[in-house]
């Protein structure tokens, strides 16, 4: 191996193939970790320590890593140790509470947010940027050329099904929802081109178990099931979320579903086109939290007026647009799944106009960095001879009497 490694600039390896490279301090000049979340931090010892420098990549809102050590067992470790478990939590330390990620954000004062999204459509990425992101994402998904059904992007399918647990034992099982799963899934692979990838998630494994044994005749390659954990750092252009939740299920099981932020995340944001969820709406209306804002995204339809209502800025040429002659302008419309301020219609016009309000950088941002993503996103809006005509325009306009 020593005589390899000049040879070769970069290696991409597991953290437990790190034993293969020769025990010495700053073997490597970076050492870049992906998915930190899911890594214990002993995992990344070996590799840290054979790096000058190293990259931490990974994201709290995804699924942590799984401690098999158990509580009791960790205890005796620390005290063996003569580590105090205050200290371990001050520096993000406890193997079972925290994971690599939350070691080198402690260790480092900080995060930098990766936030520009790709991934989802528009709105299923906002669900997700508006419950666990603090509204910190910008979504730069384009939506053309992608398999997508005449449907909402977000859809929720009311079974009031009946939970049970499994004659082995083990988890939970809900038969009326594998029963409209798979008349989801047959419908799907009728509705969609060949190419499209169809995905079916749920949180408990019995029920992974049982979806898995009834779609199997239509193979791994066009329909993946798995539970969540299956689907991490995975995509698929439509999922279907089984909840399980339903009558004759212990509320202590339901509300661990109910308290997996980090489950709920990685589920929703699996789906680039569509996603389909599955499940008891009256059940999860009274848990509230994230199970009620969901299910809310996904019961609403039509344009998001009320926001623009209360925005001076938008109502200004929304007002003076309105008021032209053959001309109507409309608050709240959505471009290929991203949202304009105004979207005009005239009766010449073979297309509509959608106007992009430009409001400037946030004070201390980047300029440049604003200008890249407002013409992108006017891009994403004017893609095509089909859809709307976009007209990026400055805010500050509205302000200057001398132009009309």
């Amino acid at each position: 191996m020593r005589e390899v490694l000049p040879a070769a600039p970069g290696w991409a390896v597991t953290s437990l193939s790190a034993r293969r490279f020769p025990l010495g301090p700053a073997l490597f000049d970076l050492v870049v970790i992906d998915e930190a979340s899911q890594c214990a931090i002993p995992h990344v010892l070996p590799l840290l320590f054979r790096a000058r420098r190293a990259l931490v990549i990974g994201d709290a809102m995804q699924l942590p890593h799984i401690a098999k050590l158990s509580p009791e067992r960790e205890a005796l470790i620390r005290r063996k140790s003569g580590l105090r478990s205050g200290w371990l939590e001050k520096h993000r330390l406890a193997h079972r509470r925290h994971s690599a990620f939350h070691a080198a954000e402690r260790s480092a004062g900080g995060t930098l947010l990766l936030d520009e999204h790709f991934r989802c459509h528009p709105d299923i990425a906002a669900v997700s940027n508006e419950l666990f992101y603090d509204q910190g994402l910008t979504v730069l998904t384009d939506t053309r050329d992608r398999p997508s059904l005449p449907r909402q992007p977000i859809f929720w399918s009311h079974v009031p099904g009946r939970a049970t647990r499994p004659p082995y034992g083990g988890s939970w099982v809900n038969h009326d929802e594998i029963r409209q799963v798979d008349s989801f899934v047959r419908a799907l692979l009728e509705e969609l081109p060949d190419e499209a990838t169809i995905g079916v998630v749920t949180p408990f494994t019995p029920q992974a178990d049982e979806l898995r044994a009834q779609l199997r005749q239509y193979g791994p390659h066009r329909v993946r099931v798995g539970t969540v954990h299956t689907f991490q750092g995975g995509e698929r252009d439509v999922m279907v979320f089984s909840l399980v939740a339903g009558e004759g299920m212990h509320d202590s099981a339901i509300g661990w579903v109910h308290r997996q932020l980090n489950l709920w995340n990685v589920a929703i944001t699996r789906a680039r086109s569509h996603l389909i969820a599955v499940g008891d709406m009256n059940l999860w209306r009274k848990w509230g939290g994230v199970a009620t804002e969901f299910l809310n995204a996904a019961t609403t339809t039509g344009p998001r007026i009320d926001e623009h209502a209360r925005d001076d800025l938008v109502q200004r040429p929304h007002q003076v647009m309105s008021t032209q002659p053959g001309t109507t302008a409309a608050l709240g419309e959505s471009v290929h799944g991203h949202p304009v301020d105004v979207l005009v219609r005239t009766q010449d016009a073979a297309r509509p106009q959608a106007v992009l309000l430009d409001r400037g950088p946030d004070e201390g941002a980047d300029e440049a960095r604003h200008l890249r993503q407002m013409l992108h996103r006017r891009r994403l809006v004017d893609c095509s001879e089909e859809s709307a005509h976009a007209l990026r325009y400055p805010a500050w306009r509205l302000y200057d009497t001398t132009t009309r």
